[in-house]
């Protein structure tokens, strides 16, 4: 039986290691999405907020210059998988670097990874209490995508002509609504209270197909996306 899931934006640049348009477009709209948990990952090992972004910079454009993907099988599955695996081993080389550096000519070696050495340039003390880099990371992705998601979601409800509706309704979708009734929504639109109750509904369920598919775009199979979906869930607690 043929699988019905469709070809993401991850699967044609593995398979297409890059190389031609359509696949390079692809590659870029996966490393925008995925910015903010990179620079989350970099703060949280202790970098002050310019270095994290200088790093970033340095780390996407490597990535985006082609010739980073020929070790990406298919097998690596997720593209948050692969990406994290990516930064660490950038900034593993950059530590030899500055190692080599230091060997042949005399430079000051900058500390990356000692966040308890607050005399370092570009570093800052880390919280002892906070997360680990990796969840991190894995929390800012789960926020990043229901951001997107919600903006997904808005835009369509301006197409549809229904954008007053979804910004009343949006706190349903947020988890920020215990300070405001569905009744006072539906008089405020001049609705009925099940007709509001319903809208949202519909919402909540539009909202997790979106998610959905922005998830799938980052991995092989469908199998895969509700395994990130509970990923997801799972690094917002």
């Amino acid at each position: 039986m043929t699988s019905s899931f469709q070809p993401t934006r991850w699967t044609l640049v593995v398979h297409s290691r890059g190389e031609d348009t359509s696949a390079k477009v692809a590659l870029s709209e996966l490393c925008e999405a995925y910015y903010k948990p990179v620079i989350a990952f970099l703060k949280r090992e202790g970098r002050s907020e310019d270095m994290a972004r200088d790093l970033a910079h340095g780390f996407f454009e490597k990535l985006l210059a082609g010739g980073a993907l020929e070790k990406a099988e298919k097998s690596r599955g997720r593209f948050r998988s692969y990406l994290l695996g990516a930064l660490k081993h950038y900034l593993a080389d950059q530590r030899d670097h500055a190692m080599a550096a230091k060997r042949g000519g005399g430079v000051e070696l900058i500390p990356w990874n000692t966040p308890s050495n607050t005399s370092a340039p570009g570093l800052q003390h880390a919280d002892e209490q906070s997360v680990p880099p990796d969840l991190a990371f894995d929390r800012q992705w789960a926020i990043t995508v229901l951001d997107d998601t919600l903006h997904d979601l808005e835009s369509e409800m301006r197409s549809e002509g229904k954008l007053d509706l979804f910004k009343l309704i949006k706190p349903w979708l947020t988890g920020d609504a215990d300070t405001t009734s569905q009744a006072s929504v539906a008089a405020q639109l001049g609705m009925s209270a099940d007709s509001v109750k319903t809208a949202v509904h519909r919402l909540r369920k539009r909202f997790r197909t979106l998610m959905k598919q922005r998830i799938a775009d980052t991995v092989d199979d469908s199998a895969q996306a509700e395994e990130e979906l509970t990923h997801l869930k799972m690094a917002l607690r």
